[in-house]
């Protein structure tokens, strides 16, 4: 989320509570600092592994952050040589974060993404801190069939790591048809058990996404508002 939509986020008391009551990754910038909420992880975000390599070196960065999400996308904010071979390049970013001491968070990875002959649970599953299901958020319409694509998704990455922290995706603005917060509450609600966390999504048209409405946070905080009090996750 972008600073000001974090912010109108947490504005609800409700929703300041439940985060209050976990431990927020928060993506900043070299323009702003992160949020006030005592369990703040101030994180960077990068697309491009080769960034992440130009930046991690440079103290002022290391100072400022203790975690880094390395989000490989099929689009032009990804080096096509990343993309090509994300298995590489996830890797690489696990022992970037490793070697410099901060959690990192990674993506799952799509099966297609890979060579036929390496499509197999241990080339799926980043060697990463924390494992991202961005991709379900396409799915999140339809609670069942969300359920259903998670599920998937964790039981391949069990397989692999069996306790290794899992979010899975939520997004106020996925491509195509409006989504109500009410699929959105529901989506948490279901999957909760399964998963430790949500990479929460308030996207902007753009390169990453072309065909996104309008952001919406206030949507984002209406669904996390309307989860019980409480709320938590596997």
């Amino acid at each position: 989320m972008a600073y000001s939509h974090f912010n109108q986020v947490v504005s609800n008391s409700k929703v300041l509570q439940l985060f209050e009551r976990g431990t927020v990754y928060e993506p900043i910038t070299s323009r702003q600092t992160a949020n006030t909420l005592h369990n703040i992880i101030p994180t960077a975000d990068f697309h491009s592994a080769a960034l992440l390599a130009q930046k991690i070196a440079s103290p002022p960065f290391l100072r400022s952050v203790g975690a880094i999400i390395y989000d490989n996308e099929r689009y032009a904010n990804t080096p096509q040589i990343e993309q090509l071979n994300p298995l590489h390049y996830y890797t690489e970013v696990s022992h970037l974060a490793k070697d410099h001491h901060l959690t990192s968070i990674c993506d799952f990875i799509q099966p297609d993404r890979l060579p036929a002959s390496e499509r197999n649970p241990s080339n799926e599953v980043p060697n990463c801190s924390i494992i991202g299901l961005n991709t379900v958020q396409q799915s999140e319409r339809n609670p069942q069939t969300y359920l259903a694509v998670v599920s998937r998704a964790v039981r391949t990455i069990r397989s692999v790591e069996p306790s290794v922290p899992i979010i899975a995706g939520i997004s106020a603005n996925p491509r195509g048809a409006p989504v109500t917060a009410a699929e959105l509450t529901t989506d948490m609600r279901i999957v909760a058990p399964l998963v430790n966390g949500f990479w929460l999504n308030v996207p902007a048209p753009g390169v990453g996404c072309p065909s996104c409405h309008e952001p919406d946070p206030n949507l984002l905080q209406q669904a996390l508002a309307n989860l019980p009090a409480s709320f938590t996750t596997g």
